[in-house]
């Protein structure tokens, strides 16, 4: 029995439209026994930096050898260049715009290829703004089937890279921001857990604020403090977090990506 090829796709295309199934019909007419995973396609339109996090926390919960195919690309029909590459035993292909910072910062590099060969990639793709379709899709089936990478093209000398914001300490607090608002209106920081467990001892006695407003100790989960309270907690990508108990942070306290979140002292 063959071995089942498994893809994911992540994009900022939103369910309505024909652009997900125009895709997906391109993968299946072109490669048997292809099973295809849907990441997400509600990635907030042009936002690499969302859409680079997402990948970086799913990623790694697929089998080794999955190829996981990005198409958030805001300057598709540009000079932008199109790389292959192997992180940690998973294929990527994705445009090079910085969408594959957070992986490349969590995980090895193993192979990493322009898609340049003319052979597998139009240099006049019929759509110059859909290249999900008619450029993403046909390489991936190719790779999917056995295509060597490394016949793709050279080796790049550089690839892009997010300037992400990092969490900066003083003495009296770790200053972070909310880099994501999830599906529930949770508010994700920058600021890792270890950050939080080196300067204090005891995380019990550290103390969350966003946008100005005090939240209060860390909590382990949602359920510990009553429907609509707010909390923060060290959630499941090992970030610190601003959530309300069965409501939406982002619409309750009217903050998003950028606001400011500050861990202080009792």
């Amino acid at each position: 029995m063959a071995k089942q090829k498994l893809l994911t796709l992540l994009t900022d295309f939103g369910r309505e439209g024909p652009y997900v199934a125009a895709m997906k019909g391109v993968l299946l007419s072109g490669s048997r026994d292809l099973r295809i995973v849907d990441i997400s396609h509600d990635i907030p339109a042009h936002d690499v930096l969302a859409a680079g996090l997402v990948l970086a926390h799913t990623a790694p919960w697929f089998p080794p050898g999955t190829l996981n195919v990005v198409v958030v690309d805001p300057t598709v029909g540009t000079d932008r260049q199109l790389l292959y590459a192997r992180f940690g035993g998973r294929q990527f292909l994705f445009p090079d715009n910085g969408v594959i910072t957070f992986v490349a910062r969590s995980a090895p590099l193993e192979l990493i290829r322009l898609c340049r060969n003319a052979d597998y990639v139009p240099s006049a793709p019929p759509s110059s703004t859909f290249h999900g379709r008619d450029v993403f899709a046909p390489l991936a089936v190719r790779l999917l089937e056995g295509l060597d990478p490394r016949r793709l093209g050279p080796t790049p000398q550089t690839y892009k890279m997010l300037q992400t914001p990092e969490p900066s300490e003083d003495v009296d607090a770790i200053i972070g921001q909310v880099i994501y608002v999830d599906h529930f209106g949770n508010l994700v920081s920058n600021i890792p857990a270890d950050a939080i467990s080196r300067r204090w001892q005891d995380p019990a006695r550290a103390v969350v604020w966003c946008a100005r407003t005090r939240i209060g100790p860390l909590r382990i989960s949602y359920g510990h403090v009553e429907p609509g309270e707010p909390l923060a907690l060290i959630n499941s990508m090992g970030l610190l977090e601003v959530a309300i108990n069965q409501d939406r942070a982002s619409y309750a306290m009217s903050a998003g990506v950028g606001a400011e979140v500050r861990v202080t002292g009792e």
